[in-house]
């Protein structure tokens, strides 16, 4: 018998953009909250497709955040924006996702999207040096 753990990410919109490996991505968090005054965190991580997951987490680009949510007797609209995400771990290429999971609020809810982000090598700034001069 064979056990499987599914874990269940919602899809979401989210543009695509291309970085450069020494660059860190910024991530602005949409969402709705509806209940009493809560403090939680965001966790924002790149994530890549793999044979057995869809958003298997590259760990060293892990960024936490914490948010504190004001009560709200109906949905309210707000915002989080997650700095600084460390990319330079990360192969040239394209195809990596993002998903973003909330801790500390009842469960672990998970929110992504796949092939959003694209690396691209850091090329090294060009150097030209002269050794020897000829006149004639």
């Amino acid at each position: 018998m064979v056990n499987e753990i599914v874990a269940l990410v919602t899809p979401v919109t989210c543009n695509s953009i291309s970085k450069k490996q020494d660059e860190s991505l910024n991530i602005r968090v949409d969402y709705t909250y509806q209940g009493p005054a809560k403090t939680g965190r965001l966790v924002a991580v790149v994530t890549q497709e793999t044979i057995y997951q869809e958003f298997d987490e590259i760990g060293s680009t892990r960024k936490e955040v914490s948010i504190n949510l004001p009560e709200a007797m109906t949905p309210r609209s707000l915002y989080t924006d997650i700095t600084g995400m460390p990319l330079a771990g990360l192969d040239p290429k394209s195809g990596y996702g993002i998903k973003v999971y909330a801790l500390d609020i009842d469960g672990k809810p998970e929110w992504g999207c796949k092939g959003v982000l694209t690396i691209t090598r850091v090329i090294p700034t060009p150097e030209l040096t002269v050794s020897k001069i000829y006149l004639s």
